[in-house]
């Protein structure tokens, strides 16, 4: 119709209203374009919102299992040092890194374990020692944006590159988790067997000071868990202060 009718006006040489309806169909096909970015950025926006909710609910439980590591942590260094003090050893007070590293705050960490041990537990010394906690990230909701290749759709490029390094710092806990912490655990339980020690058996704590004090060994893999526990709570410490900005931040971001 508005076709027919521009022949017309053209045909009649009635440029005024050429160019009215040529305004027309401009102003119609500016409208049009305009309505469909709208509905576009609206259809973004929600996506975006929902991928926040996500990636919230991930650093909450990274949180959880963080704090649980934590927990577990505290209980093997203050295990640690109450075995080597009551034997007549010389406890742990600090580590001294002889490198600063990126996942760990400071180059000497202090060891807090002044905790008391409840007298129920003093039989369960070597199970606090050898058993712990090593989590893996919650990530499905940023890593699925990664391999899709639509990080676009959050639009705070910042944020995005703090979710990276995020990500980057939990894959390298989760390789030293894998190639050293597992690893002495394992071999301190297999120590722990050549002298009939099983994580889960109950053993006097009288019994168990003695075996320490007569067995340079089991005091020697005690030690070493005890060194490598502070390494990885500072990293689980460390994981956890990122984890608590981040929640922050994406909870601010969510409408």
């Amino acid at each position: 119709m508005l076709l027919r009718r521009i022949t017309h006006h053209i045909k009649n040489q009635n440029w005024f209203a050429v160019f009215l309806d040529f305004i027309i169909v401009v102003a119609g096909v500016f409208i049009g374009i305009q309505v469909s970015n709208w509905n576009e950025s609206r259809v973004e926006a929600i996506r975006e919102q929902e991928v926040l909710v996500a990636i919230l609910d991930d650093l909450k439980t990274d949180l959880d299992v963080l704090d649980a590591s934590l927990a577990m942590a505290e209980i093997s260094t203050n295990a640690s040092n109450y075995i080597l003090e009551k034997a007549g050893f010389e406890k742990l007070d600090k580590i001294s890194l002889p490198v600063v590293n990126f996942q760990i705050e400071g180059a000497d960490l202090m060891i807090n374990s002044g905790i008391d041990i409840p007298e129920e537990r003093k039989d369960q010394l070597w199970k606090m020692v050898t058993v712990r906690y090593y989590p893996d990230q919650s990530n499905t909701a940023f890593s699925s944006l990664v391999a899709a290749g639509d990080l676009k759709i959050i639009s705070d490029q910042s944020l995005i590159s703090d979710l990276q390094s995020y990500s980057h710092l939990w894959n390298s806990i989760e390789k030293s988790n894998q190639s050293t912490h597992r690893s002495f655990r394992d071999q301190t339980v297999f120590v722990g067997q050549e002298f009939g020690l099983s994580p889960f058996t109950r053993v006097p704590e009288e019994q168990f000071i003695e075996m320490v004090q007569t067995v340079p060994k089991i005091q020697a893999v005690i030690r070493t868990m005890l060194e490598f526990a502070v390494l990885h709570q500072s990293q689980m410490k460390q994981a956890r202060k990122k984890a608590l900005s981040l929640i922050e931040r994406v909870g601010q971001e969510i409408k």
